[in-house]
């Protein structure tokens, strides 16, 4: 038996936004932060939240939110 996506309670759900964010955030400090790759980045602020953080965590979102409804 397979169990969709969309099939899972809402606390799962959260976690696993949760969890791709923070994979996010650990993406940013080890690859970003320590290669100096923010110099390629516009809006980029070292250690701060900005425009970047923003839009991975819209895609997120929108990534599980079509995940929940596609059957």
């Amino acid at each position: 038996m397979q169990i969709r996506f969309g099939g899972l309670p809402l606390l799962v759900k959260i976690a696993v936004g949760v969890c791709f964010f923070s994979f996010w955030i650990l993406f940013e400090e080890v690859v970003v932060d320590r290669h100096g790759l923010s110099k390629f980045m516009p809006y980029y602020r070292v250690g701060d939240p900005c425009l970047w953080d923003l839009a991975a965590f819209i895609f997120m979102i929108a990534g599980l939110a079509y995940a929940s409804r596609c059957s």
